[in-house]
């Protein structure tokens, strides 16, 4: 359930008096039941899905990242993207799991003396996806829902709880020059403006929807007695409800030479552009070799000098393990980047200039740079709650229930700041800083804000790609695991991985072709248990037929 962009002069997709299309797909032997392909009509991709004889058609191009979806795993009325997880419902074409914001249009289909028979309007074959409308809002002058941060839980529980009926004025408070924005963007793409990766384009749509951003504003306390916020600014607002969603700080170097200049820390869309405008011709040293870092590095490659990546572990990558973060490694090393391997910055020295020149590792090595860019964890963004009453645990995280409610009455918490029960994998409480997960808190705040039940368990799920070229895939969470299991070569980047405890699968890596980690996805939310004995009778380890 989302909405999606259209050109102004648009009109929106409810109220559709344009002219029906009815044109011939092809045959229905192309389509036999249990498979699924796409056809083009109009220059539009149309994926058609036979299930047991039944024909559903909707969008063939994922709206997350426009992947197609003829590959991606299909369970009972839902298609999930190979690529990135993001999960449709193919009756209604609704967006129901992410990332992604965009639902797709679903297309009345039927059978002719064999062939399949696409019923539409012109108007649905004009966009790839889909406008959802929202319920007439209605006049209120309550306080407002205040939300503090600007990032993708922030969007998706604005556009959910609009749809679930929620009245009230909202105001977002956010340290951001833009409103919501495509972060993941920001170390695989540097060079992109906040201008072009906001997730809605007009600000029209936020006004239509009573929605007022404060932008460049920072909360400085919260006095939740009386149920305010204190501002940067020197403003005060009083709240109704208080939504929490401010993210993660980063952590900075803390060594001798850390306050040169061209030293980078990449949180906000400045912060990647910076990067992207200085580093062409510059010899670069990521710091970190975990997502960003690693992200980083292959952004900027083709255009420095020289990228050299510090990873104080054996191998980058260390949560999926050695040997696949060996074999990401040696995939980077064909690009050109290079690797210090279990080392530390111990300090830095800079020229006449005061800019950063020299990295001076544990053993004395020395390598020179120009541009430093440092991607080594961040910290939760909830300095500012100090004698709120809102209960932190000891590493600054707010806590939540299952509903994201805080310890305090009309105030919740979502995203990467906070850390909450995951059910499926009874955990009583987790923080997960992943895109997917920050994107259904928000979601499901949406739902919970207004009194209805959520739809369905969080799964969760994330990706990293480089250089537009390779990558990861893992769902589910492996906390607590006991054992793995391995199919496939690691070291060659095609293989899945799968995390056990007590002899049952709870999470699942995948790099190459494979799309164990999005049946995963599905396979976890349905409750469908897989054991080590499954994996070690599996031929292929393709597990669609389970959810057939």
């Amino acid at each position: 359930m989302t909405l999606c962009d259209y050109p102004s002069n648009d009109p929106e997709c409810d109220n559709d008096d344009s002219p029906i299309v009815e044109e011939v797909l092809g045959k229905l032997e192309d389509v036999p039941p249990g498979t699924k392909k796409t056809f083009e009509v109009r220059d539009r991709k149309v994926l058609v899905i036979n299930d047991d004889g039944k024909l559903f058609a909707i969008n063939g191009l994922c709206s997350h990242y426009n992947f197609s979806l003829e590959n991606g795993t299909y369970a009972k009325g839902r298609i999930r993207c190979p690529l990135h997880g993001a999960c449709f419902n193919v009756r209604s074409g609704d967006i129901e799991d992410y990332p992604g914001f965009d639902s797709l249009h679903s297309y009345s289909v039927s059978v002719q003396n064999g062939d399949i028979v696409i019923k539409t309007t012109e108007k649905k074959l004009g966009s790839d996806r889909k406008i959802r409308h929202l319920p007439k809002m209605k006049q209120c002058n309550d306080r407002p829902v205040v939300v503090i941060g600007g990032g993708v839980s922030t969007a998706t529980f604005i556009e959910h709880s609009r749809l679930n009926g929620l009245i009230t004025p909202i105001v977002v408070i956010s340290e951001e020059s833009f409103p919501p924005y495509d972060r993941v963007l920001l170390s695989k793409k540097p060079s992109a403006t906040g201008e072009e990766i906001r997730l809605r384009k007009d600000d029209a749509f936020y006004e239509e929807r009573n929605v007022k951003f404060q932008l460049k504003t920072s909360v400085t306390s919260v006095n939740s007695s009386k149920r305010e916020v204190h501002l940067s600014n020197g403003e005060t607002i009083l709240y109704s409800k208080l939504v929490i969603a401010t993210g993660g700080n980063v952590r900075k170097l803390q060594v001798p030479g850390a306050d040169l200049k061209n030293i980078c820390y990449v949180r906000k869309v400045e912060d990647a552009n910076h990067v992207s405008n200085l580093h062409a011709g510059k010899h670069v040293v990521c710091v970190g070799s975990s997502f960003i870092g690693m992200e980083m590095a292959s952004s900027l490659a083709a255009n420095a000098a020289s990228v050299t990546v510090i990873s104080n572990t054996p191998e980058p990558l260390p949560v999926f393990g050695a040997d696949i973060g060996k074999g990401i490694r040696m995939k980077f090393e064909e690009k050109g980047v290079r690797f210090e391997l279990s080392a530390n910055v111990v300090a830095l020295r800079g020229n006449d200039s005061g800019e950063v020149s020299k990295v001076i590792l544990q053993d004395g090595k020395e390598l020179d740079v120009d541009l430093l860019v440092c991607g080594i964890g961040v910290t939760p963004a909830t300095e500012f709650l100090n004698g709120s009453g809102i209960k932190l645990d000891k590493r600054g995280f707010i806590e939540v229930d299952e509903k994201f409610r805080t310890n305090i009455s009309y105030i919740f918490a979502i995203g990467d700041a906070v850390t909450a029960p995951l059910p499926l994998w009874d955990i009583e409480s987790i923080n997960i800083q992943h895109f997917q997960t920050a994107q259904t808190h928000g979601q499901y705040l949406g739902y919970t804000i207004v009194g209805k039940p959520q739809p369905g368990p969080i799964v969760p799920y994330f990706w990293t790609l480089f250089f537009f070229a390779f990558g990861l895939k893992f769902s589910g969470c492996s906390q607590g695991f006991t054992k793995e299991y391995t199919n496939g070569d690691p070291e060659a980047g095609s293989f899945v991985r799968y995390f056990l405890k007590k002899d049952k699968v709870i999470a699942v890596a995948a790099g190459g072709p494979s799309q164990a980690a999005s049946q995963f996805a599905e396979i976890f939310k349905k409750g469908i248990e897989v054991t080590l004995k499954d994996l070690k009778n599996s031929k292929d380890h393709t597990w669609g037929h389970l959810l057939l």
